[in-house]
């Protein structure tokens, strides 16, 4: 048998790495653990521990399963994942399992990536393949079918050790952090082991999972163990100025500091990432850019409402450009300069490899507004950057857009009192961290927990999962569950399925249904308004998008390739 630390070796040898050190120290400690939070930095190469804790569980017969919070994350992965267990003669043991991505049903094969939606489903009985027989009976009043597909789902979750992939994002709302404490009990309950990994973990999220499970480690990035990393990252030197207010000059404010970024950055070369809040505002903004000087740029706008085709076509591109920055950095006088500017939402902040040196944001709460700067002069032989950070007025009582108020206040404010930010280190961002979030900001439910634990300890019938998870809206995880859209102006081209979240869904946008009768794609036009009420429109969602002849709502609104969709007024 292998040692602990042959595992992590055998990923650094094959993919010609040396290795961080402070992953080989974390390493060390993780198979001695059930339940295990790692802690490091934004671009640190984690994604390395994922895969020596899959091919640490394949020795001891235990498959593994991958979980992100974000498809767009699972994507990038996924290549990484086959490219080095081929390289080591593994062959087909990676699968995924995911929305319409059925390679690993059950998740049967030994290592699968899936998302966190997946695997709340799976663990709870109701694996996706089997959830619009068993809602449709459940709407009925009955359910008569097999328990084989529904106690076979969870089981192969139980018999698997599982990775969260930044687990922070769990945190965010009431309902994933019950999901969270849920499954560590499960964990602890059924022998599992269990990796949880991010680079920002407040003080207070730290002292919520440690009243969950005391036995949880938790293994903080420590400087004294990777020097010349903690040396790369403090002589980068950032242009920043404190948080700035904009009114209805917005967009003006954002091209004036990128005209004076790119002054800062010209010998480089312009490297520029503007981040929205909304996708409207990330739209305006490309529409103005292209209207500009800048329109000789490559500019590519990012955000989630693209068709999964486009989405890969603008991340393949994304990697083409960054592949040719990482082999000039570093090189004197390389004569090459590699120019883009990106348009995105909050997309961006987990799953895309790519780095900027001028970084213009909106705000958003600590977690999030430094997940965002681990793709600013995130490579090594990056040293100068140019930092804005602007806010708004608030439009709405206690949200700051999609974001809690009172968190992005807390952020504000921490902000606001310093003349210097550096985003690259946790000693250098944990102030930022625990002055933002608070013990009272993590709240559990604890009847909720308990219902969801004792989900797997039923046996005798799904009934009571369905019946939660429609309780629930359609997800253990998530306020706003994804719906399947086309727009109008697609519907005589190829089909292209785009997933729209049910809060950006509204009851005049839908204009009809496609179904798929005798194998034929039918329209329906929409004769029943959806209801405006939040509750009912998921229930109404729910019940048609979960019938088996159901494939897509009808919105009104525009889709190309280059903008995604355009939801009309």
């Amino acid at each position: 048998m292998k040692s602990h630390d042959s595992y992590l070796d055998m990923v650094y040898r094959a993919l010609g790495y040396s290795g961080r050190p402070f992953l080989k120290y974390a390493w060390r400690k993780i198979p001695e653990h059930n339940i295990v939070v790692v802690e490091a930095p934004t671009g640190y190469g984690k994604t390395a521990l994922s895969q020596a804790f899959s091919l640490y569980s394949l020795s001891e017969n235990f498959k593994s399963v991958i979980a992100y919070p974000l498809r767009s994350l699972l994507e990038d992965q996924v290549q990484k994942f086959r490219y080095l267990m081929d390289n080591l003669g593994h062959r087909d043991i990676v699968g995924t399992r995911y929305m319409h991505h059925l390679d690993s049903y059950y998740f049967v094969k030994p290592i699968t990536l899936t998302t966190i939606d997946t695997l709340s489903m799976c663990l709870f009985g109701l694996e996706p393949r089997d959830l619009d027989k068993s809602i449709s009976q459940y709407l009925e009043g009955s359910i008569t079918w097999t328990l084989g597909h529904y106690l076979f789902a969870r089981s192969t979750v139980l018999l698997s050790n599982i990775v969260l992939d930044e687990a922070h994002l769990l945190a965010d709302t009431t309902k994933s952090l019950n999901f969270l404490r849920a499954l560590l009990i499960i964990a602890r309950q059924n022998d599992l082991k269990l990796l949880l990994e991010s680079a920002t973990l407040p003080k207070a999220f730290i002292e919520t999972l440690k009243s969950i499970e005391r036995d949880i480690e938790v293994i903080k990035f420590d400087e004294s163990i990777d020097p010349d990393f903690v040396e790369d990252r403090e002589k980068k030197e950032i242009d920043f100025t404190r948080p700035y207010k904009v009114e209805e000059d917005k967009y003006e404010v954002i091209l004036e500091w990128l005209r004076e970024g790119k002054k800062i950055v010209d010998n480089e070369g312009l490297r520029a990432l503007l981040v929205f809040n909304t996708v409207r505002e990330a739209l305006e903004m490309y529409n103005r850019l292209m209207a500009s000087e800048f329109k000789e740029y490559e500019i590519i706008l990012l955000h989630s409402r693209f068709t999964e085709k486009d989405r890969y076509a603008k991340i393949n591109k994304l990697r083409e450009l960054t592949g040719r920055l990482k082999r000039i950095l570093g090189k004197e006088n390389a004569g090459e300069k590699v120019e883009y500017i990106v348009v995105a939402t909050q997309v961006i902040e987990a799953g895309v490899d790519i780095s900027s040196n001028v970084f213009i944001t909106d705000i958003a709460p600590a977690n999030s507004l430094i997940q965002r700067l681990g793709r600013f002069l995130r490579y090594e032989g990056e040293t100068h950057g140019f930092l804005r950070i602007w806010y708004e007025e608030p439009n709405k009582k206690n949200m700051y857009k999609v974001y809690d108020l009172e968190l992005v206040r807390r952020t504000i404010e921490y902000l606001r009192g310093h003349k210097k930010f550096n985003p690259h280190l946790p000693a250098m961002y944990h102030g930022l961290l625990d002055s933002v979030y608070r013990r009272e900001d993590f709240v559990i439910k604890y009847t909720e927990v308990s219902q969801l634990v004792n989900l797997t300890l039923v046996v005798e019938s799904p009934y009571i999962a369905i019946r939660k998870f429609v309780e629930l809206g359609g997800s253990f995880i998530r306020e706003s569950v994804m719906v399947p859209v086309v727009a109008a102006n697609t519907l005589n081209d190829k089909l292209e399925i785009i997933p729209l979240g049910i809060t950006s869904l509204k009851p005049e946008h839908v204009i009809g249904e496609l179904v798929k009768k005798n194998n034929k794609i039918i329209i329906n036009e929409e004769k029943e308004p959806l209801p405006r009420n939040k509750n009912e429109l998921i229930k109404r969602i729910l019940r048609k998008s979960l019938d088996k002849y159901f494939i897509a709502f009808i919105v009104k609104g525009e889709y190309d390739p280059v903008k995604g969709l355009v939801l009309g007024e």
